[in-house]
């Protein structure tokens, strides 16, 4: 009984002891003949800063950080936050500009918010976005965040050093100098956030055809939500002007018109777009440096760059999958360039296109320069029986003759891939002048593709052992109208990217996720 009453009477003692430092009456900080150091050596405490939400790992450093300088404040004095504290506070309230979602620097719902404890908080909310500028929040893969973590000591010190010379704008805007293109989507964002109203409201605009009774109002409501539209201020942009300016930020073609495309941008919320940015951003941060020759392609800005030394030699417009066919993102290196190329028609598209089209005539294969093998053996289509034929059961191989009609065009560009995508000329050439450009089965089609292939070919060498193979022998190929494969000398790497955001040192252009492969990573940031 005696042992009960002991262990009782030492829970209770135990219980108080570990709560003393978490419930610190206000009085405490509120006096003034405490020294603002042991407040802050207060607010230390392992069991304190628990209760602000920090794990062990941030306790010891924020222990430490401040014990170095003998618990000194940064951003308070003996009553209040200084000004410098104030300017940090608003900088961080506005993570959103520097690609930093705001749930990342929330803290516990326990906080009290003294102003002592705010010295701790503002500290690190500091370390936590320094840290995520430079290393990145997202784990992609797992489709998760990372871990919360601080900046280095190190690094933390010789930031702050820096808020003699720099805004915290300004510091914000700086990190990770060495990545040009990170650089300018950091820069264009933090613009465009000054400049437009980030607002989080969604809307309802339907594309209009003959009758624009609705359509124009809600239009015109959402413009003005996203601040592109004040029809109050007598210098404001009328509703054509600035649908063009919205166009032109979102990579449509600006012609005034509320068109499906322009009614999806419309749509979506401001917040939504900026953290879209802020995705495309840590990818970014975590990415490995692209080789000095290489070939880009962005799936949401149906674009190809062909970069040599990290210089853009090539850009063409490319046609990528329909949504139902949607073109997947890759690394490879293309290895060939194949003129006049044959093309072997996939098993979904000879049984779901091909063949209905056989049963309405067996003309079909003649009319389209297809051929039809079972194995090795080219089989007539006029002897096949192809109303008995099912589409899960189709028993035959189609391929296409080379030529102009050919649907990879006359030149294509091969790399090895699990998914048998390419990229290749195309005979339907007017699909090149849409905005929007997602048409084809999965393989990216490519606008002026040999202009392409003889700036290849002129890059092409290992060391000073050029490619026997040049951009007029290209066009002599083309002439003899001939199926040629030609081996590079020296493959290209080539990324196949889905960045719905892309930025340079002129503008910042979002691009509809046409896949809706962002949504996910998305909702992780709002949550």
């Amino acid at each position: 009984m005696r042992y009960f009453i002991f262990l009782i009477l030492s829970f209770f003692l135990f219980y108080s002891c570990s709560n003393s430092a978490e419930e610190v009456p206000i009085e405490f900080f509120k006096d003034k003949s405490i020294s603002i150091e042991k407040k802050i050596q207060k607010v230390l405490e392992n069991s304190y800063l628990k209760t602000l939400g920090f794990n062990d790992s941030q306790s010891t450093w924020l222990q430490e950080h401040y014990e170095k300088q003998s618990f000194k404040p940064h951003w308070i004095n003996d009553s209040m936050v200084i000004e410098s504290g104030v300017k940090l506070k608003k900088t961080l309230s506005n993570s959103m500009w520097f690609g930093i979602p705001e749930n990342r620097l929330s803290f516990s719902k326990k906080i009290k918010f003294n102003w002592v404890e705010e010295e701790i908080i503002l500290t690190a909310k500091t370390a936590f976005i320094l840290h995520d500028l430079n290393k990145g929040f997202l784990n992609i893969k797992d489709k998760k965040y990372k871990l919360k973590k601080f900046i280095s000591s190190g690094s933390f010190d010789s930031t702050l050093s820096l808020t003699n010379k720099l805004s915290f704008d300004e510091i914000f805007l700086q990190q990770r100098l060495v990545d040009t293109n990170y650089q300018f989507m950091a820069s264009k964002l933090y613009a465009y956030c000054q400049s437009y109203t980030l607002d989080k409201t969604t809307f309802d605009v339907e594309a209009y055809k003959n009758d624009s009774l609705y359509t124009i109002p809600k239009a015109k409501k959402a413009l003005i939500s996203k601040g592109y539209l004040n029809e109050k201020l007598k210098d404001s942009l009328s509703f054509v002007d600035a649908l063009k300016v919205f166009q032109e930020h979102n990579g449509l073609k600006k012609d005034g018109k509320v068109g499906k495309y322009t009614a999806w941008a419309l749509n979506e919320s401001t917040y939504d777009k900026v953290l879209r940015v802020a995705f495309v951003m840590d990818k970014l941060r975590t990415a490995s440096a692209y080789p000095s020759k290489c070939v880009r392609i962005n799936l949401p800005e149906y674009l190809l760059r062909f970069y040599v030394n990290d210089s853009l030699k090539q850009i063409h417009n490319i046609v990528i999958g329909k949504t139902e066919n949607q073109t997947p993102q890759l690394e490879s290196k293309i290895r060939d360039i194949v003129v006049y190329p044959y093309w072997k028609v996939p098993f979904s598209i000879a049984s779901k296109e091909v063949l209905p089209a056989a049963k309405r005539s067996a003309g079909y294969f003649a009319k389209n320069k297809y051929k039809l093998f079972k194995g090795e053996t080219e089989i007539d289509p006029y002897s096949v029986n192809w109303k008995r034929i099912k589409d899960e059961t189709f028993p035959y191989q189609v391929k296409q003759e080379p030529g102009p009609k050919n649907s990879l065009g006359i030149i294509k560009f091969e790399f090895y891939n699990e998914f048998s995508v390419y990229v290749h000329d195309s005979p339907a050439k007017s699909l090149f002048k849409t905005d929007v450009r997602s048409y084809s089965h999965g393989c990216m089609r490519c606008e002026n593709p040999v202009d392409l292939g003889k700036v290849i070919l002129d890059y092409d060498s290992v060391g000073r052992k050029r490619n026997d193979l040049t951009r007029d022998s290209l066009d002599t190929l083309l002439g003899r109208a001939e199926n040629f494969v030609i081996k590079l000398k020296k493959p290209i790497p080539i990324y196949v990217e889905y960045n719905t955001v892309f930025a340079d040192r002129e503008k910042l252009i979002f691009h509809l996720d046409i896949y809706k492969r962002d949504e996910e990573y998305l909702k992780i940031m709002k949550e």
